[in-house]
């Protein structure tokens, strides 16, 4: 295995500290991170920086945590005056906070930077943006690795903890530096420019520090809820006044109209106009037709385990109509035994369950059946391991959240009920989510009173 010439794989503690006094002579560097299923518990790997220059240090992460702390590392991510130019930082930003207490400050990002910019010619609901159409978009010359793709299809396909594997591959090295490379300094400095132009650039401090902070606190998220939602009402306002009341959704061509239709909840347009109730139904409709073309394509079945569709068929269970609801249902049943199939070339028994996909945490939740125990024979050996510790996981979650609330906690009835499957002597689940699940229901017991279920109040 060759390593780029002009990238460097730091593992050692003295070696990082050099590196980091030369960083800290920069007035702009490059940011990005890798990991398996990367985020607030998603275990962080690797952290890459691109200097203007074009030479990136790849801090394998993974192999030695103390690369942050004795190797200075934080302090380079934490300075107030070195510009940490990235692209959709809240994922990166939530594991550096939640697995090293590392607070990450001064951040280009370049997804808010062209958000805003959308909005200010007009946009109400811009769409995000690849990299590497940003890359096109902002320069003449950026762009990401040759073997992003081909990386990417790995990990999603065949190798979920890809980024936790050592030693790293050249196309791996390739493909972590290729996003720090294609950001400074052209694509970043025509963003600064025209950010500047428009006066956005405090309302883009606002913004990414909401970026930042978004898993950390809730009034972020509360704030980018309510802006959001916001700007899907004014577009909404405008649907009835602007189209004709017998438009089909194949015929919106304006994309703000397109993401207010598919944004705003199923349950919530029951209160709008008969075109916009129409409209949902038929974009919901789209998507199941679009999930349905994907299972006969490589492509399809990629971005099926990429969770692309995900969103289409919680939306189409949420739909009152009966139609909808049963051929949403048969689709799922399709997704379900596509991604069954591929997690056991993927995983092992022995693979943590913070390195399966939101996608796979959501295919584990609608098998249906739900496993009996923790040896069903209808189901294959590491599906079942992934599936009891997701479950080990939620009621870790589930007592957490009790301990944190005691009095004012509420649950929903059926949760109530599988925690008390869980804990019958009879029920052939691991032993430790059987104990975990009986001391839960004793701490409920002694709180509410014996078999109450505590619900809102």
């Amino acid at each position: 295995m060759s390593q780029p010439k002009d990238v460097e794989v730091v593992t050692d503690v003295s070696r990082c500290r050099d590196i980091v006094k030369e960083l800290e002579k920069s007035d702009v560097i490059a940011v990005d991170a890798e990991g398996v299923q990367l985020g607030k518990d998603g275990p962080l790997t690797l952290l890459q920086v691109g200097t203007v220059n074009h030479i990136v240090y790849l801090f394998d992460i993974h192999t030695n945590r103390n690369l942050f702390t004795q190797g200075k590392l934080q302090d380079v991510l934490t300075s107030p005056r070195i510009t940490k130019v990235m692209h959709s930082c809240s994922g990166d930003s939530a594991a550096l906070y939640y697995q090293f207490n590392i607070r990450i400050h001064n951040v280009f990002d370049t997804q808010v930077a062209n958000l805003l910019l959308e909005e200010s010619r007009g946009r109400e609901l811009a769409n995000l943006i690849k990299l590497e159409d940003l890359c096109q978009k902002y320069s003449s010359v950026a762009k990401v690795a040759d073997q992003k793709d081909s990386v990417k299809d790995k990990w999603v396909r065949e190798i979920g903890d890809l980024w936790a594997k050592r030693p790293l591959s050249e196309d791996m090295m390739q493909y972590a530096a290729g996003d720090v490379k294609a950001i400074v300094p052209e694509v970043y400095n025509t963003m600064k420019k025209r950010i500047e132009d428009s006066g956005l650039l405090d309302q883009l401090h606002k913004r990414v520090e909401e970026e930042i902070l978004f898993t950390v606190d809730e009034r972020m998220r509360e704030q980018r809820k309510a802006r959001v939602n916001e700007a899907i009402g004014r577009v909404l306002r405008t649907i009835d006044k602007t189209y004709k009341p017998d438009i089909n959704w194949k015929d919106i061509d304006d994309p703000d109209v397109e993401m207010a239709i598919q944004r705003v909840h199923v349950n919530d347009v029951e209160a709008l106009s008969p075109l916009i109730n129409r409209l949902k139904r038929q974009s919901i409709q789209q998507d199941l037709d679009e999930l349905e073309e994907s299972f006969v394509s490589e492509d399809g079945v990629f971005n099926i385990l990429n969770g692309r569709f995900d969103r289409s068929l919680k939306t189409g269970f949420s739909c009152k109509e009966p139609l909808i609801r049963d051929r949403t249902k048969t689709l799922q049943d399709r997704v379900v035994k596509i991604t069954l199939d591929h997690i056991p070339r993927k995983y092992d028994v022995t693979t943590p369950v913070t390195y399966i996909s939101r996608h796979e945490k959501d295919v584990l939740y609608w098998m249906r059946p739900p496993p009996s125990g923790e040896h069903d024979s209808r189901y294959n050996k590491v599906v079942l391991a992934l599936y009891w510790k997701l479950m080990e996981a939620d009621l870790d979650d589930t007592t957490q959240k009790f301990e944190r609330e005691t009095i004012s906690y509420c649950m929903h009835e059926g949760h109530y009920r599988k925690i008390k499957f869980y804990m019958n002597q009879r029920t052939p689940v691991p032993l430790s989510i059987k104990m975990k699940a009986l001391n839960f229901i004793k701490k409920l017991d002694k709180t509410f009173g014996r078999g109450v279920v505590p619900a809102k109040r």
